[in-house]
């Protein structure tokens, strides 16, 4: 099996799966449909009745793999799915696919699906930052203990990122025919050129999105959570499936690229995760129930780890011991 043929089963399974974005898997379906529509009756068989009995056949495989799983997959897709599924049966046979490699213009279409759903994963370790620039111009900073992923290549309608864990600020190149989309734990930030926050740690159990220049849209799949403009912001309680929008100062919200670490009424389990991905320390509390608890302040990733104790202590007259990499409050 060559790389192209190996590539394809790939790329056809992880659609069948739901694992593609949706401008993935309609770029896969735009090459199945110009592969059926050229090549009504393929070549790969030598009569019609052979390529109907190998219809037949991978169909009713499909069918009955359709049935013995969960009704997971939208109803709507479904008519996609079993034709790219007897796609999948068809260009894996080494006669169809040769052919379709063969017509004009059909390699590259294969590359090209096959180069857009390549991605990029990128993962930022505890006290660590990163800037990555993508192939359009846009710089996006990661944030300590931070998930991303990305296109190798991105499509010719929109530019697609997922940011997976953490936090990025994301400095957009404008193109106005192309709209940068961020996706994050359900949410769809989407613009065309401007640069704005995402905060979306697993630890806050919400997704914060600040404006420092430009629009913003944010979407929830087809519901319109609300349009920001500089120096507002959307914070996304997830587990309540509720949006709260408010005033922010932009450049304060991303001010961690610096090394500023600004705590906003956080409660303490937020300050647990806060000190650990930026200072590599674990805070747990003694016998006192600290839970109740919420911290602001304003500190840098470069003070000391006692000097930061002894301002958080101080907020809520509590005291705390450090043995090795563990802090204890109480």
């Amino acid at each position: 099996m060559d790389l192209n043929e190996k590539k394809i089963r790939e790329l056809l399974g992880q659609y069948l799966n739901g694992t593609l974005s949706p401008e993935e898997s309609e770029q896969v379906e735009a090459w199945y449909s110009s592969y059926d529509i050229s090549h009504p009756a393929s070549p790969a068989f030598s009569t019609e009745k052979e390529e109907e009995e190998a219809h037949r056949a991978i169909l009713k495989g499909i069918h009955g793999k359709i049935k013995s799983q969960p009704q997971r997959t939208p109803v709507r897709r479904m008519g996609n799915m079993i034709k790219i599924a007897a796609a999948v049966g068809l260009v894996l046979i080494s006669a169809g696919l040769t052919f379709f490699l063969s017509k004009p213009g059909g390699k590259q279409q294969l590359a090209a699906v096959i180069d857009s759903a390549a991605m990029n994963t990128i993962e930022v370790a505890e006290g660590k930052m990163k800037l990555v620039e993508l192939s359009d111009g846009t710089k996006i900073w990661l944030n300590a203990a931070t998930k991303f992923s990305y296109p190798k290549q991105f499509s010719e309608k929109t530019r697609e990122v997922t940011l997976l864990e953490g936090e990025a600020f994301f400095d957009v190149a404008h193109e106005t025919n192309r709209p940068f989309i961020v996706h994050s734990k359900g949410l769809s930030t989407q613009v065309l050129g401007t640069s704005f926050n995402i905060d979306a740690y697993n630890f806050s159990k919400c997704v914060r999105i600040s404006v420092a220049t430009g629009k913003v849209g944010v979407n929830r799949g087809k519901e319109v959570i609300g349009f920001l403009t500089p120096n507002e912001e959307i914070q996304y309680k997830l587990l309540l499936n509720k949006s709260i929008k408010s005033t922010s100062d932009g450049k304060a919200v991303s001010s961690w690229r610096t090394g500023i670490i600004v705590l906003d009424y956080v409660d303490f389990e937020s300050l647990q995760a806060i000190l650990f991905n930026n200072y590599n320390y674990v805070l747990k509390t003694g016998k006192r129930d600290l839970n109740h608890l919420h911290f602001s302040a304003t500190i840098k990733k470069t003070d000391r780890i006692e000097d930061v104790m002894k301002l958080l202590s101080s907020i809520n007259k509590t005291k705390f011991s450090i043995t090795d990499k563990t802090i204890v409050m109480y």
